[in-house]
């Protein structure tokens, strides 16, 4: 049965267990034995053999004898003969819970219930002997792996080597030339100077340089001037908007979240402007890695450079830009697969290794076990996913603390006054006037304060309310019964959640006492977060809260027994919101309960003029005046701490079957030595720092090879994505650490090692390579000339824009609105479209809608926002031809580039050196020259008209676009 029962099985039965004549361990009757000839034999052979008898043992299970078959594999024993009905063979070929067998097509019921009769009989089968045993599969050593391969060696700084002839310009030329030299081969000549800058401009801003610096460029030869043109594109505002929109690729980075309805993913252009920003700035990259792995728990995070809130949450983003499913039918296994997505990203960006490989077994060919896949995985099921609300120039922080104050100044004035004990009997919420099921448990009462629980934002205080505790209600200071967890007892405009502790659903009802305004109580079960958009097979889990006085509202979870989940009390920032108790039950209704269910007492107006309390109405007006004024704050996609939780290992990814507990760590190859110890919350921050210690060589080696990569069209280790053993070795790796060594002295500065980079001969070299050199070296793996490169998508698409003086250079802000062609339809599909020329915006500001991404960026390459893209494809096919041709951009914005050629006064000639320096980075050939004057001739013989006539030239332009040297780099 394809994969049968792959799912069905233990580790492979020994050798010396079955390879013996194997007799029936029980006295099997004739008719038995002719039922298991006639019936199942055949039935085995024909569906299971093909995986599950001789060499072939998927999932460690063979079928071809009964010893194999009770033995079974990697799940168990395939037969339960005490218990026949629970045997795990007939659950895969019943399609059960936990398998489903064979793969392809279910049994027919006949046959299912000629292998139940079977079981029922004992599993009959005649004494035969045992089929040949295949040779065991080699045991999962990680040490000799992590001992052959050579990514996981320590970072060494190798000396320059300095017998490579001529003095090289920088040490990367020296290593370069080594390797030349032993296989002589010649390096091609220099690029030309007008090539150079071209190549330089697109790989620093992706923008074509202007006519005018190019003859600068070429009129001034001297050294020092590449470098000032290298520095003032390093500290132009558009480097950050070129080499961000690599990174969006690494992780997958979208604006919706896919499936059938795309729904919006909030704010996640947030995640792209602080990419944008920490490219500009040159963040460190460790600390960059550090901030998108735990960029919510640093001590003292990174400010927005302007609005000053908390910069460095916004890096946690990336952990939630991945597709979503919406009501999937099994939550568990949704979370699964969610949780695979995010590791395999964060493997691939910052360590270049496939741990998603190790899912559902030990890594098939790397030193990585499937219990490093699920220790990574604990560090996500112990996070969850939050709409961050940050403070906007820290206003929403001294509000908080202004009002604090002044809470706490009439709290005094509150409990010394004698009218206090009278208040607070009204609010009477003594535990003994609840009249629950006897096996209900109290969740929480807060009694234990927030103990365990997670609090974001400011709304709810650093406690549950106390005795004296008030709030501005009304405009009247009112008293708050004490023990309740209370969003508006300082301000009903400060944001806040609280979330609970991560706990099993082990009764089928919540019942929560609670009253508030404009806020919401959730449950999130699996970590399941879209119940608000599609709360089918979630229905109530999300409910408003709108009422001024306690009241109970349910919650029936019986769907998800068993299934791990936590509470969140939330509060944007619009009302408030008090929680007094949380209870799971076995009844559907709530409990009787003879508690008062006054959420607050308003102080009589008589009170407010006698001391000690007369002041609380001068403090109620301070604290709304506070209140009103409080910004909005900022909303952005980011992860947020939660209970630690250690997974299990899912026996064949399946996690209905578990297996082995799997503590959260780094991977066992780098962290062997490291003793065992519990980490606070999900532990992403230990793990952040764990990263960056001596013995994790990849952190630095990925991102050197990938800057190397797009600087040279090919990374030193080619496979960008792939360290391990699936991908390509480094062609250079002395290179390779001599730079990743460098990275880390310079303070992981990206652009000091771009800098680096650029300023060699080897960057320098001309795409035309001495003809010996090529035979030798084909595809270029020693560099002994430059890369040909195309540009991307985005860069084709924001030259056309430049080139037609459309180009709007604002930087950040919310993405432009998609352009819809007639062909984009389906669900989920805007409302509205966006304009044709994106407002002008560079392409890395056009909405990415996972469901309707732009035809222009698709037809060159652009990936699918799926998993971690390091290194687009590159292709030539004749829908880039046929876009270049035909799409209405491309005419409306070569249109507007003629308007300009037209309106500058020159002559004919002038205008197409100008058009070939803008368009190509130098100017014409003689032949192109006396070619393009003819065009121009016979353009405007055919239209009537003469050589101004703006469509005559829009036909120039859209000619020279769809010139091969228009979309590659020379």
């Amino acid at each position: 049965m394809l994969l049968l029962l792959a799912a069905v099985a233990g580790w492979p039965t020994p050798a010396a267990e079955l390879n013996v004549t194997v007799a029936a361990d029980r006295a099997f009757s004739a008719e038995q034995l002719e039922f298991f000839e006639r019936h199942i034999r055949p039935l085995l052979a024909t569906h299971c053999f093909e995986c599950h008898a001789g060499e072939n043992q998927e999932g460690g299970l063979r079928l071809d004898s009964r010893a194999a078959v009770l033995a079974g594999g990697d799940s168990g024993p395939a037969l339960d003969l005490q218990q026949p009905a629970a045997s795990l063979l007939l659950d895969a070929v019943r399609y059960g819970d936990i398998y489903q067998m064979p793969p392809t097509e279910q049994l027919p019921a006949e046959q299912v219930k000629l292998l139940e009769e079977w079981i029922a009989q004992g599993a009959p089968w005649p004494p035969e002997a045992a089929p040949a045993i295949a040779a065991a599969k080699p045991a999962f050593d990680l040490q000799a792996r992590k001992a052959s391969h050579w990514a996981w060696r320590p970072i060494v700084k190798p000396a320059t080597p300095t017998d490579v002839g001529a003095a090289p310009a920088s040490p990367i030329d020296a290593f370069l030339l080594a390797k030349l030299n032993d296989a002589k081969l010649v390096r091609a000549e220099l690029a030309d100077r007008g090539a150079l800058l071209r190549r330089t401009s697109f790989d620093l801003v992706g923008l074509p340089p202007t006519p005018a610096e190019i003859h600068e460029f070429e009129n001034d030869p001297s050294p020092q001037t590449r470098e000032r043109i290298i520095d003032r594109l390093l500290a132009s505002p558009h480097f950050g908007e070129r080499w961000a929109r690599h990174w969006l690729d690494v992780v997958r980075y979208a604006e919706t979240l896919g499936h059938e309805s795309d729904f919006p993913l909030t704010e996640a252009w947030r995640y792209r402007d602080y990419v944008i920003r920490a490219f500009n700035a040159d963040l460190p990259y460790d600390q960059f890695v550090r901030e998108h792995i735990a960029g919510d728990l640093l001590e003292e995070p990174r400010r927005h450079p302007t609005e000053r809130f908390n910069e460095s949450i916004l890096a946690t983003g990336f952990w939630y830009l991945g597709e979503a499913v919406h009501a999937p039918v099994d939550a568990r296994a949704d979370q699964a697969t969610r949780l695979e997505n995010q590791v395999d990203v964060f493997s691939k960006a910052f360590l270049g290794l496939t741990v998603a490989c190790a899912r559902c077994h030990d890594h098939k060919f790397d030193a990585i076990s499937t219990k490093d896949y699920y220790a990574l995985a604990g560090y996500l099921a112990s996070s969850h996913q939050q709409v961050a609300r940050l403070d906007p120039n820290g206003e929403l922080e001294a509000g908080a603390a202004r009002l604090a104050e002044l809470h706490a100044a009439g709290r005094e004035a509150i409990v010394s006054a004698a009218l206090f004990s009278q208040l607070e009997g009204e609010l009477h919420h003594a535990d003994a006037d609840v009249h629950g099921d006897p096996s209900e448990q109290v969740f929480a009462d807060f009694s234990g304060g927030f103990e365990h629980w997670f609090r974001t934002g400011w709304a709810f205080g650093d406690a549950p309310t106390k005795p004296g505790d008030w709030r501005v209600r009304a405009a009247q200071p009112a008293i708050l019964a004490p023990g309740v967890a209370h969003s508006g007892r300082f301000a009903e405009r400060l944001p806040g959640v609280l979330r609970s502790p991560t706990f099993t659903i082990e009764k089928p009802h919540l019942h929560y006492r609670v009253a508030g305004r404009q806020s919401k109580v959730r449950l999130i079960v699996d970590g399941y977060a879209m119940d608000p958009f599609t709360p089918q097979l979630f229905e109530g889990f999300t409910f408003e809260v709108d009422g001024d006085e306690f009241q109970w509202r349910s919650q029936d979870a019986s769907r998800y027994l068993g299934h791990r989940a936590h509470l969140e009390f939330v509060d944007a920032g619009a009302g408030w919101l008090a929680v007094n108790e949380v209870r799971f039950s076995e009844n559907k209704q709530p409990p009787a309960d003879n508690r008062s269910k006054l959420e607050s007492m308003p102080v009589p107006d008589w009170a407010l003029q006698s001391e000690p309390i007369a002041g609380l109405t001068s403090l109620a007006q301070s604290m709304r005046s506070i209140d009103e004024l409080l910004p909005d704050p900022v909303a952005a996609v980011a992860i947020g701490d939660g209970s630690g939780e250690h997974l299990r290992v899912h026996i064949r990814g399946n996690y209905k079957t578990p297996g082995e507990l799997a503590r959260r760590r780094l991977l066992e190859a780098i962290t062997a030595d490291d003793p065992p110890h519990e980490m606070p919350g999900s532990g992403r921050l230990e793990l952040a720092e764990r990263m960056f210690r001596e013995d994790n060589p990849f952190v630095a080696r990925v991102m050197v090879n990938r800057i190397w990569f797009h600087l040279m069209g090919r990374g030193l280790v080619p496979t960008v994505d792939n360290f391990g053993a699936l991908g390509e070795p480094p062609s250079h790796p002395e290179l390779l650490d001599y730079l990743a060594a460098r990275f880390i002295e310079e303070g992981w500065s990206i652009k000091r090692l771009i800098r680096e980079i650029m300023l060699s001969d080897a960057y320098q070299r001309s795409t035309v390579g001495v003809p010996a050199s090529e035979i030798a070296d084909p595809q270029n793996r020693l560099l002994h000339r430059a890369n040909v490169r195309r540009l991307e998508g985005e860069a084709i698409r924001d030259a056309l824009l430049c080139n037609s003086g459309r180009l709007d250079r604002t930087l950040l802000g919310p993405p432009v609105p998609i352009h819809l062609s007639p062909f984009m339809d389906g669900r989920g599909k805007p409302a509205t479209s966006g304009p044709l020329d994106g407002a002008g915006r560079r392409s890395i500001y056009l909405e990415v809608r996972r469901n309707f991404l732009a035809p222009f960026l698709l037809a060159f390459d652009m990936p699918a926002p799926a998993t971690c893209v390091g290194q687009r494809n590159a292709s030539n096919v004749p829908a880039q031809a046929l876009t270049l041709l035909n799409d209405p951009l491309v005419l409306e914005l070569c249109g507007r580039w003629a308007e300009r050629i037209v309106a500058e006064p020159s002559s004919t000639d002038g205008r197409i050196r100008e058009l070939y320096l803008t368009a190509f980075g130098r100017e014409p050939m003689p032949a192109e020259a006396t070619a393009a004057n003819e065009f121009v001739l016979q353009q405007s013989a055919e239209r009537g008209t003469n050589d101004n006539d703006e469509q005559v030239w829009a036909d120039l332009c859209h000619v020279l676009v769809n010139v091969k040297e228009f979309i590659y780099l020379r």
